[in-house]
């Protein structure tokens, strides 16, 4: 029962997705550029459901298609120190391969930059770590 609603509301926001609305250039749509519109809420239920730790990246994909954004970091966290120039040495014990751990992010965006959905994926396991909101209106 649970797979088959993850199902329709996949097909749902793909539905919405493709519905420029005011931010892809088109008019304002109630449905795709309201902050608590349909593709919200479709987006949001499905975030519960597929952001929950160990969930598959490959399921995320499948059912939202190709994110908006794939980043390493995401814009409102902490900006990175400047130093001198010279090797970056990495925190921790140094054992791990250069960047070969460093986790990611699937971003899938109700109005870019501002109100997201992420997925922070596992590099090595491919799967959720954890997953939320950001969210600059109300």
């Amino acid at each position: 029962m649970a797979e088959e609603n993850i199902n329709t509301l996949a097909e749902k926001y793909q539905e919405l997705r493709n519905i420029p609305g005011k931010v892809g250039g088109g008019e304002y749509d109630e449905r795709v550029d309201s902050p608590t519109g349909e593709k919200y809420k479709v987006l949001k239920a499905l975030g519960d459901q597929l952001g929950l730790p160990g969930t598959p990246a490959a399921d995320i994909l499948s059912r939202l298609g190709k994110p908006d954004e794939l980043t390493p970091s995401l814009q409102q966290q902490s900006a990175a120190v400047l130093t001198m120039p010279g090797p970056a040495i990495p925190a921790g014990d140094g054992a791990s391969a250069e960047g070969a751990s460093q986790a990611f992010y699937f971003v899938y965006n109700l109005r870019p930059k501002e109100d997201y959905l992420y997925f922070k994926i596992d590099p090595v396991k491919e799967t959720v770590i954890t997953s939320d909101w950001h969210r600059s209106s109300k």
